[in-house]
């Protein structure tokens, strides 16, 4: 069990938290730096085929699963393909395999050199204290997790049966309670986006830390060891 010693720090009752859940993209790598090298491979093979045809029906992917975690469709995992053919004129089958290729496959190999700052030593020290770690993302997760040789104790993406909801829709994280057996109040998210991570904690209760690069505010920080995860730093090096 978590020592109930443990101080309160930028707002979190650590002393409280047995489970924490962490988003993937963004927060357990640095975003912006991967989507550069993904748009320079992009960009190379538009100009191998003379055609921006494939680099037109991703963004049209990501602007409409942007649209769906707002207005949350009864079936965002079919929508989702389907709305982007309709818009782009092609095929659900290529928006698939495009999607698979270039925002699940493609990425992985650049994962390792973008692994988030302090993350390995704040999973040590969340297991070492006896805490669990949980992972909810809206993109499948064992992969990435893999790719960056980080393990959790559970996963959920938005996709998975059991969901169905994009964030900030909170299927997801209720889902992680029920599976870890913890309430609202032993549980903490850490996100890269207040209107998708902390809202949707925030829909049953859940406190939130927030990754930005100012990591200003009670509720934000910029690094993994930053001065909000120092209580449990601290306390992994006295079990």
């Amino acid at each position: 069990m978590p020592s109930r010693t443990v101080e309160t720090v930028t707002g979190v009752a650590w002393g409280k938290v047995r489970l924490v859940v962490f988003d993937l993209d963004g927060t357990l790598y640095d975003q912006p730096p991967l989507r550069r090298a993904m748009a320079l491979e992009l960009v190379r093979h538009s100009l191998r085929r003379r055609s921006l045809r494939t680099a037109e029906i991703l963004r049209a992917y990501r602007r409409i699963r942007e649209m769906l975690g707002t207005v949350q469709g009864d079936d965002f995992t079919n929508e989702q393909f389907s709305l982007t053919a309709r818009r782009r004129g092609c095929s659900e089958g290529e928006v698939r395999a495009l999607v698979e290729e270039w925002i699940e496959r493609r990425p992985l190999v650049h994962l390792p050199r973008y692994k988030a700052q302090g993350i390995d030593d704040l999973f040590s020290a969340l297991r070492a204290t006896g805490r669990r770690i949980a992972v909810w993302s809206d993109y499948p997760v064992q992969a990435k997790l893999a790719a960056l040789g980080l393990k959790a104790d559970h996963v959920i993406c938005s996709g998975d049966r059991a969901v169905g909801r994009l964030k900030p829709h909170p299927a997801g994280l209720e889902a992680l309670l029920e599976q870890a057996g913890v309430t609202a109040e032993e549980t903490l998210v850490i996100g890269d986006r207040a209107d998708r991570d902390a809202a949707g904690a925030a829909a049953i209760g859940v406190p939130s830390l927030i990754r930005n690069s100012q990591g200003i505010g009670k509720t934000t920080f910029r690094r993994f060891d930053d001065p909000a995860f120092a209580p449990i730093l601290a306390e992994a090096l006295h079990v």
